[in-house]
């Protein structure tokens, strides 16, 4: 039977929130609104995301939405990044501030860590030990507030936090959990040795979600507030990353690049890879949201970031990054084309990623002169890149020639894809798929509507002569990226 009711769907993200309402029966999207992710920002330079600013301006926008609502509002589903929560307490107060989730306060913990404890971490979590999963922040914060010893703390992840002022209900979605460093990823349940290693007090995790459970339903008081006028139950999509790969109805085999300001290669899989090299090279295993099978990740902390970086750097407008790039990808495309003089870019802007996932690495750009054109430093930037990707690429089992499918804004930047696509000598489908991280969250909220269709909008075929040029360039890019890596004393090259 058609559903007729309305879902307002919210994606949290770093830049950005947007509400979407969409109808049930047919996923149209009656309406979308965006605002900018609030940000608390430290004379230090730490960044907190400012959640009672985020929940002002989310209950503003879903009264809007609601009142425009041709239909009556039944769901509400929410996806958010991962890793940032606060502790609050029984009596409804939020007790510390929330941590951007790439914040480093807690990086000094890693460094009472055993090589004994890190291995047992990754046998029980899947995860690599890292400053940005939430254990660490969870630990900063219950030494730097008076927290130690209170029996009647809870920790939420931001989605979660919602979910608890939407409904009363204090509870953790499985993705979210999978990203904490707390949760048995084999069996899918908190650990109490994971905790106990991390010094986390266990009996602050909340009890787990499974993947669409509905988390709760919405209080009478605030059904009045936004204007609702029947129940309205509220979903915890979980994780961006694996959100945005359920709209795609991404099977095990299949690979996919998620980009943003970051980027991603994300696989599914029958059972979570534990095994040392997946350790060694710091894969990130998860749970997925069907809860069927299980994530195999990796991310690199600069992806479309480096535009902007360069651009602001460099001070470029936006019509000449434009007409760069297109000046680029024609250049490109030529027979004669040679990175011989390109220089050697390294985009640890923020960090490195796998293999050597570290965030104290620094980027580097070798190879400038007074000749240097503005095409030439665009060019520079893709293809380091490009290498990042490759290097982490082969950190995976996967097979030669597999198709990798492409989601997010790297999709409109062609010389990019096709530098994907030469250097990883596999075929590269953009995806043309609007919001993909709001539909997969509609789609967990109403698992029995029809997915809207995946279609790619172009198709990018690897080039022999190109990928052997490539490849030649990619060592000496190595070679840079080793000494790098050895002043800064970090990864197997010291």
């Amino acid at each position: 039977m058609p559903d007729y009711g309305a879902a307002l769907v919210i994606d949290i993200g770093t830049t950005n929130c947007k509400v979407s309402s969409y109808a049930c029966r047919d996923v149209s999207v009656q309406d979308v609104r965006k605002f900018p992710t609030p940000k608390l920002v430290s004379q230090e330079g730490y960044v907190d995301f400012d959640i009672a600013a985020l929940w002002q301006a989310l209950k503003s926008t879903m009264q809007e939405l609601v009142a425009l609502s041709t239909l009556p509002v039944t769901r509400i589903s929410i996806a958010s990044f991962g890793e940032s929560g606060v502790f609050v307490d029984n009596r409804g107060e939020i007790l510390t501030p929330m941590l951007a989730w790439y914040d480093r306060r807690g990086e000094a913990y890693l460094a009472s860590l055993s090589e004994a404890e890190s291995r047992k971490l990754y046998e029980i979590t899947g995860l690599p030990a890292h400053s940005n999963y939430s254990a660490f922040k969870m630990r900063w914060l219950l030494d730097n507030y008076p927290l130690r010893g209170k029996r009647d703390i809870c920790w939420l992840h931001t989605p979660e936090v919602l979910l608890w002022w939407l409904t009363g209900q204090q509870r953790t979605e499985i993705t979210l959990a999978s990203r904490t460093l707390c949760l048995d990823i084999t069996t899918q349940t908190w650990s109490r040795e994971a905790a106990a290693i991390l010094d986390v007090p266990f009996d602050a995790l909340a009890p787990l979600l499974k993947p669409g459970e509905p988390g709760g339903w919405v209080t009478n008081q605030l059904r009045e507030e936004l204007g609702m006028t029947g129940e309205v139950v509220v979903f915890l999509a979980g994780h961006d990353h694996m959100v945005g790969a359920r709209a795609l109805q991404m099977k095990p085999g299949e690979v996919l690049n998620s980009t943003g300001t970051s980027e991603g290669i994300l696989l599914l899989n029958q059972q979570p890879k534990l095994d040392e090299k997946a350790r060694r090279d710091k894969l990130a295993n998860g749970c997925y949201s069907d809860r069927e099978f299980y994530t195999l990740f990796a991310s690199l902390p600069v992806g479309g970031y480096a535009l902007e970086w360069v651009q602001r750097t460099f001070r470029l407008t936006d019509e000449e990054i434009k007409t760069a790039l297109e000046i680029l990808r024609q250049r490109y495309r030529q027979p004669e084309w040679s990175p011989d003089e390109i220089p050697v870019f390294i985009p640890h802007l923020r960090g490195s990623g796998s293999p050597n996932k570290n965030r104290n690495t620094r980027g580097l750009l070798y190879g400038l002169g007074d000749t240097l054109d503005a095409e030439t430093l665009l060019e520079s930037v893709f293809i380091g890149l490009t290498m990042e990707l490759l290097h982490c690429h082969a950190c995976f089992d996967i097979p030669a020639g597999t198709t990798m499918k492409v989601i997010g804004p790297a999709i409109h930047n062609p010389l990019w894809l096709q530098l994907k696509a030469d250097a990883l000598q596999c075929p590269v489908e953009a995806i043309a798929f609007d919001e993909t991280v709001s539909v997969g969250a509609l789609l967990i909220a109403c698992p029995d509507i029809l997915p809207p269709e995946a279609v790619v909008s172009q198709l990018y075929l690897p080039d022999p002569s190109r990928f052997r040029k490539l490849k030649e360039y990619q060592q000496r890019w190595l070679e840079y990226y080793r000494f790098k890596l050895r002043q800064e004393g970090i990864g197997p090259y010291e």
